[in-house]
C-alpha cells in the first residue's frame, strides 16, 4: 500500500498510527453505521472508518480540532485504496 508524504503528515497529524496498522495483517470486518452493510478490509482503513465516524460525530456536536482538509484527506485515502469500503461505509 502506497501512502504520500501529504496523507503520512495528515496521520501523524491527527494521530492515525498507521506504521503499526500497516504491521497487522489480519483482515478486519467494517460496517456502515446507518445500514449495517458490511465488508472486509485492512487494518488500516477499518480504523479510518471509525476514526471518520468518530470525527464526524464529533463535528456533529460542535466539536472542530480536526482541520476539514485533514478530515477529507483521510476519506480521500480510503477511496484511494479501498473503493469498495468508501462505497459501503463512507460515500
Amino acid at each position: 500500500m502506497e501512502i504520500k508524504q501529504s496523507e503520512i503528515n495528515t496521520f501523524n497529524r491527527v494521530g492515525i498510527p498507521y506504521e503499526e496498522l500497516l504491521k497487522d495483517t489480519l483482515p478486519r470486518t467494517v460496517s456502515n453505521r446507518f445500514s449495517g452493510e458490511t465488508c472486509e478490509t485492512s487494518a488500516l482503513v477499518a480504523y479510518l472508518v471509525d476514526w471518520v465516524y468518530q470525527t464526524s460525530n464529533a463535528y456533529e456536536m460542535g466539536s472542530n480540532k480536526v482541520r476539514l482538509d485533514d478530515f477529507d484527506r483521510v476519506r480521500y485515502f480510503i477511496l484511494h485504496v479501498d473503493q469498495n469500503v468508501y462505497s459501503t461505509c463512507i460515500d
